[in-house]
């Protein structure tokens, strides 16, 4: 009656025989380690974030990407994820190349607007969502990469901003000069 009621076997649950831990918790116990080990060593490594910044100038959005000295912008585009979740990456909403001065070859020009881009190879139908990502083609060391940077245009609500000043989607304010010291020019290379 005062006995306890033992499994079958004798063994204790998350045991395969009698004192003795099963299979299951065996190989848990040599994975866990070694996936703590790679977690520990993936994000604890992770590069920081890179913010781009934006404000806005006249009736347009101006952009400023993260570039090093020896970098130029070739084109750029505002990407969405799909609506549709079963098909895979972005969508472009508006892209355009061929940057018309020497400013939008630094990294800052308008978004969606003709004054930086001489070429618009998608129009935006439409207005801007408010949270977009503005991808870049870029020209680094004589070959083409691809740069991006979120745009949360409800964190320009509440902005003031002087003329050397942008935005980021986190809500920061940071200078031309900040924002392009995030690059890790002497790695680059």
């Amino acid at each position: 009656m005062g006995e306890q009621v033992r499994r079958r076997g004798g063994a204790e649950p998350g045991h395969g025989r009698a004192g003795r831990p099963g299979r299951r918790a065996k190989a848990l116990a040599g994975v866990l380690p070694a996936a703590m080990l790679l977690a520990s060593c993936v994000l604890g490594d992770a590069p920081p974030e890179k913010f781009s910044g934006f404000r806005m100038e006249g009736t347009g959005l101006l952009a400023a990407m993260p570039l090093c000295p020896d970098e130029t912008i070739t084109g750029a585009a505002i990407v969405v994820p799909r609506k549709d979740r079963t098909a895979d990456g972005f969508e472009t909403l508006w892209s355009a190349r061929e940057p018309r001065t020497a400013e939008a070859r630094g990294g800052v020009f308008q978004v969606n607007g003709p004054d930086s881009l001489a070429t618009v190879t998608k129009e935006l139908s439409g207005t801007l969502p408010d949270e977009f990502y503005v991808d870049t083609r870029q020209v680094r060391d004589g070959k083409e990469v691809n740069g991006s940077g979120y745009v949360d245009l409800t964190e320009l609500d509440s902005a003031e901003l002087r003329d050397d000043e942008f935005i980021t989607h986190k809500g920061k304010v940071m200078t031309r000069d900040e924002i392009n010291a995030q690059a890790s020019c002497d790695k680059k290379k």
